[in-house]
């Protein structure tokens, strides 16, 4: 099982238990902001759930629960130089910067590619996905994949299943208390609320991510081309304070 921690997966994990389905590993991959001093890029709240809560009771129902990382970190994106621009892009021997809109480079290789090399070492994987009957797009993509199973799709649920079923068993993760989706805090689709945490509990880390804005020879210079920049959300956040 791939395991995001969000409802879906986390409700699938619960199905299994719960049915007796084979189910030898729990694959988590933990995306990292600074590898060298070992700050998360996980929702605070989320990461601490999936440590402290989830996985010692998962661990105690007898699954292994696998935590990966990629020897790459958010940062090391950011400053990563361009050797060899796509087509029609005076982007060479600039740092990339943020990832872009919609294409987030981050996901693919600081999270999908640690899954993925962790699977090339196991034999005959059998990979269940959390796909829930009420996302008949994304089934219809998982039946052209032999390899791979919705337990929910099996058991007939939809989302609002899952995520009572993850309720009911205290495992839905305290990050949909603000936000509907998962995912790194530093990603343009946070909620303010997000953003608010991490200035809050991490002021330094903050700064330092705002300030990333203010850099030169960046590609992609703007956090998030449809919606406010650091700057923007770091005085709104301020302002909120005062008030």
């Amino acid at each position: 099982m791939s395991w995001s921690g969000g409802k879906d997966s986390t409700a699938s994990i619960i199905l299994a238990h719960e049915n007796n389905e084979p189910l030898d590993t729990i694959v988590f991959c933990e995306v990292m902001y600074d590898l060298k001093n070992n700050i998360s890029g996980e929702n605070p709240e989320h990461i601490k759930f999936i440590k402290e809560e989830a996985k010692p009771l998962f661990e105690s129902w007898g699954y292994k629960v696998e935590i990966l990382r990629a020897n790459q970190d958010y940062l090391d994106f950011f400053h990563h130089i361009i050797k060899h621009p796509r087509k029609h892009m005076d982007h060479k021997g600039k740092k990339f910067g943020f990832p872009v809109y919609g294409m987030c480079g981050v996901k693919r290789s600081l999270k999908l590619k640690p899954i993925n090399d962790y699977y090339k070492n196991v034999q005959d994987v059998v990979h269940y996905v959390g796909i829930c009957i009420d996302e008949k797009k994304r089934l219809e993509s998982l039946h052209k994949q032999s390899n791979r199973i919705s337990l929910l799709e099996r058991y007939g649920y939809t989302e609002q299943m899952a995520k009572e079923k993850c309720e009911e068993y205290g495992l839905l993760s305290p990050s949909y208390k603000y936000s509907k989706r998962g995912g790194c805090w530093f990603c343009p689709n946070a909620k303010l609320e997000e953003h608010r945490i991490i200035k809050e509990r991490y002021p330094d880390i903050w700064n330092q991510f705002v300030a990333l804005e203010d850099e030169d020879n960046i590609a992609n210079y703007k956090f998030n081309v449809f919606g406010k920049t650091l700057h923007e959300i770091d005085n709104e956040l301020r302002q909120n304070q005062r008030n």
